[in-house]
């Protein structure tokens, strides 16, 4: 085989290195962040798989037995509860009378003009009471009369409280016989303010006593003792500030306003134009009707004026 040559016949040109495309300039990008990796890993959770238990028979009987026995238990504290209001409210006994005065030869009775008929079928038989008399819409038209209400605790019998809202000549008055701390007090209706003093229980009757009056004067008329006994006080100045000596009762009747003791006194002592001027207060508690005398109301009076403007 020929092989052919061509000879070179003169010196090649220089040749320019020139890119045919102009380099570009290469901008530093921030380096890549693998977000994968960067992220946070998520907790482990654990998956339970449970079936769903359905409330049993039993469970609901339970429930249902529960929920009634605390019903019952409601109900029954409930009924407790008012048996003994009732019965505390049954055992304290409230009524009016009317009360002749000294020189009338009337005859006390009970005022339940509302029940006429009952006066014969006793009311007290089923132990009613807390029977609630009505007040007399005559009211004493001859004026031989007053009227008295009574609340009297038959209970403990400790106290009797009789109100006095119309005696003749006197003022109004609320009479409270504490036999337990074995006091009587007197509670000026008019005036606010109240007295203090032993408890007489010669002519004042107990409780249960003065009840069984009342009741005999239910079933009709009843002849009673109605002379008065007439007593000369005198108020001791200042008023007291502790009370307990007076009673619970009294006390709880008392406490906010001027309270006074009294003291008994002769009559030889004051002469009789003082006795004419002097406060009266009167009840019956059963045996004769008791009229107190205050003797030195002024007294009273201008001390009260002196520390309300010292």
């Amino acid at each position: 085989m020929t092989v052919i040559t061509k000879p070179i016949s003169g010196k090649k040109p220089d040749k320019l290195d020139v890119p045919l495309v102009d380099n570009e300039q290469v901008e530093h990008l921030p380096p890549k962040v693998d977000l994968e990796a960067s992220a946070q890993a998520e907790p482990p959770y654990l998956i339970l798989k449970a079936r769903a238990r359905r409330v049993s028979t039993a469970t609901t009987v339970c429930l249902f037995l529960t929920a009634l026995l605390v019903m019952s238990i409601g109900i029954i504290g409930g009924v407790y509860l008012y048996r003994q209001f009732a019965r505390s409210q049954m055992h304290r006994f409230r009524g009016w009378c009317n009360i002749p005065y000294e020189e009338t030869k009337a005859t006390m009775y009970l005022d339940d003009q509302n029940h006429p008929s009952q006066h014969h079928a006793s009311p007290f038989a089923d132990h009613d009471l807390f029977k609630s008399l009505t007040k007399s819409s005559q009211d004493d038209k001859t004026g031989a009369y007053f009227q008295e209400e009574f609340e009297i605790d038959l209970e403990n019998e400790n106290y009797e409280k009789i109100n006095v809202p119309d005696f003749r000549d006197g003022r109004r008055g609320r009479f409270i016989h504490d036999f337990y701390s074995n006091k009587t007090g007197i509670i000026d209706l008019d005036g606010h303010r109240c007295f203090v003093m032993p408890l007489n229980r010669q002519r004042v009757l107990p409780p249960r006593s003065l009840f069984d009056l009342i009741r005999k004067m239910w079933d009709g008329y009843y002849e009673v003792d109605t002379n008065v006994v007439r007593e000369t006080m005198r108020v001791v100045t200042p008023p007291i500030t502790d009370y307990k000596n007076v009673g619970y009762y009294i006390s709880r009747e008392c406490t906010g306003v001027p309270t006074y003791m009294l003291e008994k006194v002769e009559t030889s002592v004051f002469k009789r134009s003082v006795e004419e001027d002097s406060t009266l207060f009167a009840v019956y508690a059963g045996d004769k009707i008791l009229q107190f005398n205050i003797v030195n109301m002024q007294e009273v009076l201008a001390s009260e004026t002196k520390q309300a403007n010292p």
